[in-house]
């Protein structure tokens, strides 16, 4: 009922998740982020033990795919989840249930990952693809809500929109974005007004004088 872009910058180590729905709160339980370490999407019927547990794991050394595997071994209905992630070693693995909604999958490759349920077809996560392909001298934010965008206007969520998140890494041990769009008739367009506030020099002046440790 979800689709998801996990992404990594491959020249400073900064992670980010972008997640849309037709669903309340999407981003309450669906990203989840490490600053130098990875960054985790957990969805369908979520389970955010997954994000926790993983990266949990990949903090003590272990790469996306063992974390994940571990945890899901530790799930009493895996076949009910989807989840994927990238770690700091360029790595990217995911996980798609066989109960996951259909049309459900995952696409994955070097520092990014993209999946997804209850889609319009799998064209979606291509689109998203195709934009993270299109974009890479744009700012994590910005290639996130565009991959977005992409993921939207090829059908996305086929039961419709609902919510949105964008979160990103820096050094600090909490997200450097953090946006949350929780229930809204166009949650991308709301998403794309938080994250311009977000820019204004007022807010990255007060963000860049909290202390990163």
């Amino acid at each position: 009922m979800t689709y998801s872009i996990v992404l990594r910058d491959p020249v400073k180590n900064h992670f980010g998740i972008a997640v849309a729905t037709k669903h309340f709160a999407v981003g309450a339980l669906v990203p989840h982020l490490a600053a130098g370490i990875g960054a985790i999407a957990t969805q369908s019927t979520t389970n955010p033990h997954l994000g926790l547990q993983g990266l949990a794991a990949m903090a003590k050394g272990q790469f996306v795919q063992d974390a994940l595997e571990q945890a899901l071994e530790q799930d009493t209905s895996p076949q009910k989840r989807q989840v994927h992630g990238v770690d700091c070693h360029r790595n990217s693995w995911a996980w798609t249930g066989a109960e996951a909604q259909p049309w459900a999958g995952h696409v994955g490759g070097e520092n990014f990952s993209v999946a997804g349920n209850c889609l319009a077809g799998s064209f979606v996560l291509a689109a998203c693809v195709e934009s993270l392909k299109l974009s890479t001298d744009r700012s994590l934010e910005s290639r996130l809500l565009q991959a977005l965008f992409a993921g939207e206007e090829a059908g996305g969520d086929k039961r419709g929109r609902q919510s949105a998140a964008l979160l990103t890494t820096r050094e600090q041990p909490f997200p450097w974005c953090n946006l949350r769009v929780d229930d809204h008739p166009d949650p991308l367009m709301e998403l794309t007004r938080l994250l311009k506030e977000f820019k204004e020099p007022y807010y990255q002046e007060f963000i860049r004088e909290i202390p990163s440790k």
